[in-house]
């Protein structure tokens, strides 16, 4: 190597970069779907955040409690897709611990929380609410209000918005799957 104003090696203008070390691609397609995946799971984390205050007097209910602050949101009852999905913020923690260290198998446990907890109750929510919103956006007519809005409307727009995270983060789990996972060279298959 040679200092700024001293010798430089004959044929080398600085244009021989290629050859030399990089970062191998599996680095950096872990480093960038690390951080895609901890996003998506940040946002799992808060939309099941938000899912917990709506279900949070239907929670006290269960247990012999009765808040009267939460009896004034007139909230329509729970139903049971709500509370499957809830269980997927144990998955999202999986998720989320997984990635430090690379950790596959937390990974694929995340995976199969996020499919059991995540996909499938909301894939039953839209067959549940089928009915509800068809006859909304026929005849503008809805059985629950939130917040001054059609609840249909509302769980509509969340089991969307929960069903677009949940695939990112599939498929940014998938992609990490694939580059933690051990190399195997052409001499090892040979033998």
């Amino acid at each position: 190597m040679a200092s700024r104003a001293g010798y430089r090696p004959e044929g080398s203008d600085g244009s021989d970069h290629w050859h030399r070390e990089s970062i191998a691609w599996q680095y950096k397609i872990s480093s960038i779907n690390k951080g895609r995946l901890r996003l998506a799971l940040f946002l799992h984390i808060m939309i099941g955040l938000l899912m917990f205050v709506r279900l949070l007097p239907g929670i006290t209910g269960a247990f012999g409690f009765t808040v009267v602050s939460l009896r004034r949101l007139d909230l329509p009852h729970p139903r049971p897709w709500e509370y499957a999905w809830l269980v997927s913020l144990i998955a999202a923690v999986i998720g989320w611990r997984s990635t430090p260290q690379n950790n596959s198998f937390l990974l694929k446990q995340f995976l199969l929380g996020l499919v059991v907890f995540g996909i499938v109750p909301i894939f039953f929510a839209f067959f549940d609410l089928k009915k509800d919103i068809v006859l909304y956006l026929q005849e503008r007519k809805y059985t629950y209000e939130m917040f001054g809005f059609p609840a249909v409307l509302l769980w509509f727009a969340f089991l969307l918005i929960a069903l677009q995270v949940h695939l990112f983060s599939v498929y940014f789990s998938y992609i990490l799957l694939g580059s933690w996972k051990p190399r195997v060279t052409d001499k090892l298959k040979a033998r």
